[in-house]
């Protein structure tokens, strides 16, 4: 086959099908093989750097030749029917595996011959491998349907002609017109509320580590919903034309079409390297796409790495711009037809038509403090208001203006201050700040953060949207609106005196990620650098430094820590110091978990950190607290057991017999509540058959707690854990006392895949069957878990990483376990330790993507702690098992 040379190109000639060829079938092999030949052309340029903008074009070039020499050979009747290219190929922006999307536009359906003469030629296109979706109609038809839907009548906006009747196209054009069909304005709204619709699905970002390159915020639907506008209310064939009509800067044209052409790059390679059409930058792609566009692995940051960062600032230049022009579009088709209302706010400000707006924009050349100024009057003015277009775009043309000269001014850095000073119970200001591009330039630590992500499950965000959000956390508990649903949180921040001390712990908590080393103690000496530069009180620079040093210790001591243990309060309380502290560490914590993913925040973590910080309040609000003697403190226990079981009629004596056979440890850090409902249960099964259990909510009604009382044996932790796992449970914690009976007291929370307590009673009766019929053998129970795992999980390399801690104060060995999340790894974990001979007392699980970090405390068969070997051989076992599961 011969070949042409178009900008740079090797294309193969344009392909010359005959009537001859269809009828004796071997035009499909030639068709196939001009696809083949024309595909592979197509991707030689792409890896040599042909400009993607060339080749969606040739690629439509390429469809155009095919289909407009099948017309000619299926001979269809172009008197009466038109070929048409709607959507992407409308717009002749074809990637390799785009959908080809026809009308055939058709005089009348009377015309039988027509529609018999296209049904054949449709299957044709089928037949060589075309992926087209194709409809055919009359333009009353057309007119009609695109009434109905706005999709449509947007598909019939960027169409052409491909073959056929003309007439019948242009009629199509003129009957679905914006003076026929969908005003100007009725357009423009019912696209926007389409947009707002897209991104609630997307969760309003365009920072999600698995981001659709078409759908999410900030995607090319954004760009070609300008695009469509455009074309609608001003006629323009092209965005470049709104630059002349002054809509928009020859700067916001270039930012938003090199975004675009970035985006094109990447879903171009997307569709080379998934062989078919695909939007989602899912995790099993992104290593390959980076690949294939080159980017290599760095000391710093992985390739994948690189090439999400550069995509999310494309993605957030796109929405910036897109957002801009929106608001512009407004005042302009919008405002038109209004009356412009406008109110005074101050000297430089106005609400006009209800957004924020300069009097003169133009002064923000001459008095750059307006910069900073119009997020503060954005904060303080109720209502979380919009800023308009035009004071954003004064801004954004200004935005050079902040240099050094203009950070080192002191009466700019009191305008920041004064910015992060506000209690802020509305979050736009915040994204406003961020997204104008305002506070990167204030504080250049935070371009380093700009888009970067972490190629994990857990991190659902970039690092600079994930602190967006906490903010965002942050306002929503300062808002009177929303104090159900945090309660302590809201009553924190609705009373703070100085809310700059969280907001600015927030903004540095994570503005070290990336650099190596801990980026808590470096995000810590930044913050302490910028505290100083802000003139701050050094108690305050010494709180927020703090704060961004032990951001992450309540969390830690929540779910790796028995919080029940009153040395445990006590150690943590010692970190905290003072209720100011504790205060502000609560607010920052559950803001950065909620922040962190969706899927990560339950009611479990909540239960927990609530605990921790009510039991630290009030070890804290004693002015000395009384140091009991362990002893003392067993007793104090054992006496309000005793009491609440006597309310109940369970039998002291029976109580005090059961009691005298298990450890002073059991006391120690059982929670009484859970004393009083184990020694009853226990009590009544006096004289049962087989395994007791009992199935309850948690004290902290977050989770379900289990209950297991039956003879110890070995492997009982492993079995009890499979047997959770295969009803679809994930075990949160577990506490294990055996008594001098050789019965254990098994205590283990659970959740279910949602996050939340069982709440079926049917489902309860059901996993108490199931635990008291496995549990009377489980030397022959199957420990085999099978659940579904998502496919992302095999994308991430997560070694098994396994570590003990055997202090010489310390009860039992700790040991900590970091491995992929996969079914039945407890249960490995379980079997490994039985296989040592050794046993486990307390289990703390926590998930984080597709990897856990587990926390036990193990110990001998005699209760010692492991020495030197010990360890080397669980280590052996243990990283056996998982490697076997």
């Amino acid at each position: 086959m011969k070949r042409r040379t178009l900008n740079h190109l090797q294309l193969p000639e344009p392909i010359e099908v005959t009537a001859e060829s269809v009828a004796d079938n071997s035009a499909v092999a030639a068709c196939k093989n001009y696809i083949r030949q024309a595909r592979a052309a197509l991707i030689a340029g792409f890896s040599q750097r042909v400009p993607v903008s060339r080749l969606v074009i040739a690629q439509a070039d390429i469809v155009d030749a095919l289909l407009k020499s099948l017309w000619r050979a299926f001979n269809v009747d172009s008197r009466n029917a038109c070929m048409v290219a709607v959507g992407g190929y409308g717009r002749a922006e074809l990637h390799p595996g785009s959908d080809i999307d026809l009308l055939f536009l058709v005089a009348s359906h009377k015309n039988k011959s027509v529609e018999s003469q296209l049904q054949p030629f449709i299957t044709f296109l089928w037949d060589i491998g075309l992926q087209i979706g194709h409809s055919v109609r009359t333009v009353k038809e057309c007119q009609q349907q695109a009434e109905q839907d706005i999709t449509i009548a947007t598909n019939l906006i960027e169409s052409r002609p491909i073959a056929g009747d003309d007439k019948l196209f242009d009629e199509m054009r003129h009957k679905t017109g914006p003076d026929k069909i969908w005003p100007a304005r009725e357009f423009y709204e019912a696209k926007v509320a389409e947009q707002k619709a897209r991104y609630r699905k997307y969760r309003g970002t365009s920072f999600e580590l698995e981001p659709n390159l078409k759908g999410n915020p900030g995607g090319l639907r954004d760009v070609q919903l300008v695009g469509w506008i455009a074309k609608r209310y001003f006629s323009s064939e092209s965005l470049q034309d709104l630059t002349n009509r002054g809509i928009f800067s020859l700067k916001e044209y270039r930012t938003l079409m090199t975004s675009q052409l970035f985006l094109w790059r990447v879903r171009f390679a997307l569709h080379i390297t998934t062989n078919r059409s695909e939007d989602r930058l899912l995790f099993q792609h992104q290593k390959k796409v980076a690949e294939f566009l080159n980017f290599k692995d760095k000391p710093e940051s992985l390739a994948v790495e690189q090439l999400m960062q550069k995509y999310f600032r494309a993605a957030s230049r796109i929405r910036n711009v897109t957002e801009l022009l929106l608001q512009v579009f407004e005042e302009v088709i919008l405002d038109r037809d209004e009356k412009v209302k406008v109110e005074e706010i101050d000297e430089h400000f106005q609400l006009k038509n209800d957004r924020i707006a300069l009097k003169n924009p133009e002064l923000v050349t001459e008095k750059p403090e307006l910069i900073l100024k119009t997020f503060i009057v954005a904060a303080k003015v109720p209502g979380n208001k919009h800023v308009s277009a035009t004071t954003l775009r004064a801004i954004r043309d200004n935005r050079h203006l902040i240099d050094e000269s203009y950070r080192t001014n002191p009466a700019y850095k009191q305008l920041f201050l004064e910015f992060f000073s506000i209690r802020h119970t509305g979050d736009r200001p915040f994204f406003l700040l961020k997204r104008n591009g305002i506070l990167a330039a204030f504080l250049p630590l935070f371009e380093k953060i700009s888009g970067q992500m972490q190629f994990d499950m857990f991190h659902t965000y970039s690092v600079d949207e994930h602190t967006l959000f906490l903010l965002k956390n942050l306002t929503r508990f300062a808002n009177p609106e929303f104090e159900q649903e945090f309660p302590y949180c809201s009553k924190i921040m609705q009373n703070l005196e100085k809310p700059h001390l969280i907001f600015l712990a927030g903004l540095f908590h994570d503005i070290a990620k990336g650099r190596g080393g801990d980026h808590s103690e470096l995000g810590a000496v930044d913050a302490e650098a910028f505290c100083r530069y802000l003139n701050l009180a050094e108690e305050e620079t010494k709180t927020i430094a703090w704060l961004v040093q032990f951001h992450l210790v309540m969390s830690v001591t929540a779910q790796r820590k028995d919080i029940s243990d009153p040395e445990v309060i006590a150690e943590f309380v010692g970190q905290v110091k003072t209720q100011q502290r504790l205060d502000l560490l609560y607010i920052l914590t559950v803001a950065d978990i909620r922040a962190t993913s969706p899927k990560l925040w339950n009611s479990w973590k909540d239960a927990l950190l609530r605990e921790l910080y009510l039991a630290a309040s009030n070890y804290l609000a004693q002015d000395k607290p009384k140091q009991l003697s362990q002893a003392e403190h067993i007793n104090a226990i054992k006496q309000r057991a005793l009491q609440q079981l006597g309310q109940q009629k369970v039998s002291e004596s029976e109580t005090l017999a059961l009691w005298e056979t298990l450890e002073e440890n059991y006391f120690k850090t059982t929670p009484v509540d859970r004393i009083v409902w184990q020694t009853a249960s226990v009590i009544k099964h006096a004289h049962g058959k087989g395994p007791l259990v009992e199935i309850k909510k948690h004290h902290n009604q977050a989770g379900t707690e289990v209950f297991i009382y039956t003879s110890d044996q070995p492997g009982l932790f492993a079995a009890i854990t499979a047997i959770l796992s295969q009803k679809n449970l994930r075990t949160q914690a577990a506490d294990l006392f055996t008594n001098s009976h050789n019965k254990c007291f098994d205590s283990f929370v659970v959740l279910e895949e949602s996050g939340k307590p069982i709440s079926s009673v049917t489902r309860v009766q059901s996993i108490r069957k199931l635990l008291q019929k496995k549990l009377k053998n489980i030397d022959g129970m199957s420990k085999k878990v099978q659940r579904h795992v998502s496919s992302r999980i095999q994308h991430f390399d997560v070694p098994t990483n396994v570590r003990f801690n055997s202090e010489d104060h310390m009860r039992y060995t700790e040991l900590e376990l970091t491995a992929l999340d996969q079914p039945g790894l407890l249960a490995a974990i379980g079997e490994a330790i039985r296989k040592c001979n050794m046993s486990i007392h307390s289990a703390r699980i926590i998930t984080l993507g597709e990897k856990v970090e587990d926390y036990f405390e193990i110990s001998t068969i005699d209760r010692k702690t492991l020495n030197k070997e010990q360890k080397a051989t669980l280590k052996q076992e243990l990283l056996s098992q998982i490697e076997n599961l």
